[in-house]
């Protein structure tokens, strides 16, 4: 059975480019807080990561950093945390993301090797 991955993020080229770099996963893809929430609900027992933007339309990606976190369901499931505001990363790892990624990123190789890192594959 394939780990499943959860990749939050509101824009689609970014959901596309993932799903293709990341295809030998599951891949769910929710583009708000709400179809997050939904994911989580039906499959947190089942996730091996989720991916996180920090800028979503309608919440912020801190916030649903912590609410993970701060879940029993979900406290354990291991968050990378994308963003293109580099100033965050100490403050994402410091709430708990094991990784955080600067937008944007193209090289698929290395998406792949931090992912199979996170996952001990």
């Amino acid at each position: 059975m394939k780990k499943q991955i959860l990749i939050i993020d509101d824009a689609e080229v970014n959901q596309i480019l993932l799903g293709r770099m990341l295809e030998s996963y599951e891949i769910l893809n929710a583009y708000d807080d709400k179809q997050a929430a939904e994911m989580l609900e039906k499959h947190a027992a089942s996730l091996s990561l989720i991916i996180l933007d920090l800028v979503l339309p309608e919440a912020n990606g801190l916030d649903i950093l912590e609410q993970l976190k701060g879940n029993e369901a979900t406290k354990d499931i291991p968050v990378i945390v994308m963003s293109a505001q580099v100033q965050m990363e100490q403050r994402v790892l410091e709430m708990g993301a094991v990784e955080f990624w600067k937008k944007p990123f193209y090289n698929a190789q290395e998406v792949q090797a931090r992912v199979k890192k996170v996952l001990g594959d």
